[in-house]
């Protein structure tokens, strides 16, 4: 294909990976395939007929539309056991169940055999728990858009979550809301890039000498605050340690190796895509509902009519917030996160060095001492070793 005949898609500092142009293109000719970051990109091919309907529903090329400010609640889910194994209160379950009691279909980010991040479809509530947790590494939608349209044709609900950028691009892509989706978007300060997170799950294997099988990136231990970076292996044992000190949860705080496209984020504000929006209620007074939060509350905005209409008929504990509570204690309602000084630094390290020597250069606790000033929140436990730098056995336990 001549240059001058492709699509003037957005430049890549720009292209926040929704996948709507590719998954949009009558002719299939837009793959969305890996740059040397890890992040994938669409790649136009000679099946391109020019038709421009890539560059019509691109979210980024077009203007959004402004909405009313979001009413804000403390929520949480009044069922404590399944609260303690949810990122935050609880609340994601609550919706998915509405929504699968009446028929319909949850899309929502899991994890395949191999750990790499993909939405996938649940149909039923035993398998909510594949969609479950945050995961804050950009999530393939390869195919979804096109199942979430076969679902809703065929006339059943719909709920889709997803990073705002996704939310956006799904209503790009079908051209219209409509009446039987349902859309949640999740509070985001940005995601990381699949490669890496491949990288750091080979490393994880290499080093131990055994396969995960199943990671929670914000897991709960009983009473603990702080979240933990959860793992396990396929000779059942597991391993935990405070998300911040994680080399994961380092690299992530630090900015290092988030989508170009987050520090420039258009939805890092109160005005979001999709009906409602959900994440953890980090600006709540310490005497606020305390023994709640030890569990999780979520931070719950209700953006739309229809998203109003679900939320009250959910079965929730709730509270009437402030809005400035919530944009004070969320930075993802105010503004887009700084890109790290070492980013290209990293990616360039990460495209040309053995992995292992990029991870023990700027994924130690000595180099990013300072990310936890960024994002992550000191806890009361005590310093772990890092998983991957090798880990006393008396960490580990069987389950």
């Amino acid at each position: 294909m001549n240059d001058h005949t492709v699509p003037q898609l957005p430049p890549r500092s720009q292209c926040t990976g929704c996948a709507a142009c590719a998954e949009g293109c009558p002719k299939n000719a837009i793959h969305m395939l890996p740059d040397r970051e890890g992040f994938l990109y669409p790649t136009v091919t000679d099946a391109c007929i020019q038709c421009g309907h890539c560059t019509h529903i691109c979210p980024v090329l077009r203007q959004r539309e402004a909405h009313p400010e979001p009413a804000v609640f403390a929520a949480w889910n009044p069922d404590n056991a399944v609260r303690q194994n949810s990122t935050c209160g609880g609340v994601f379950s609550l919706l998915a169940d509405y929504v699968l009691e009446g028929g319909g279909v949850v899309f929502g980010a899991g994890m395949d055999a191999h750990l790499r991040v993909r939405h996938e479809a649940v149909k039923r509530k035993e398998d909510l728990p594949r969609i479950r947790g945050a995961k804050p590494v950009q999530s393939d939608v390869t195919g979804i858009y096109q199942q979430v349209r076969q679902e809703l044709d065929r006339g059943r609900p719909v709920l889709f979550s997803g990073t705002p950028c996704q939310v956006d691009g799904l209503y790009h892509y079908l051209g219209e809301h409509p009446e039987k989706l349902l859309t949640c978007d999740v509070l985001c300060r940005g995601v990381c890039s699949p490669g890496v997170w491949a990288k750091l799950v080979q490393s994880m294997a290499y080093i131990k000498r055994k396969q995960p099988v199943a990671v929670q990136f914000c897991g709960k231990l009983p009473g603990q605050r702080e979240r933990c970076f959860q793992v396990r292996f396929d000779d059942g044992t597991t391993f935990d340690s405070p998300l911040s000190k994680s080399e994961f949860g380092r690299g992530f705080f630090g900015n290092l190796f988030l989508r170009p496209a987050c520090h420039t984020c258009p939805y890092a504000s109160v005005d979001r895509p999709g009906d409602l929006s959900l994440g953890a209620f980090c600006g709540l007074p310490k005497d606020a509902y305390p023994q709640e939060q030890r569990s999780g509350v979520s931070l719950l905005l209700v953006n739309t009519p229809h998203g109003a209409h679900v939320f009250d008929t959910l079965p929730l504990k709730r509270e009437l917030r402030p809005l400035s509570e919530a944009v004070t204690g969320d930075p993802a309602l105010s503004s887009p996160v700084k890109q790290a000084a070492q980013r290209a630094e990293f990616f360039d390290a990460y495209a040309r060095q053995p992995f292992q020597q990029v991870r023990n250069h700027y994924l130690t606790a000595q180099l990013l001492s300072g990310s936890r000033k960024q994002g992550a929140r000191p806890g009361k436990r005590s310093e772990k070793p890092s998983l991957f730098a090798g880990i006393k056995e008396r960490l580990w336990k069987k389950h």
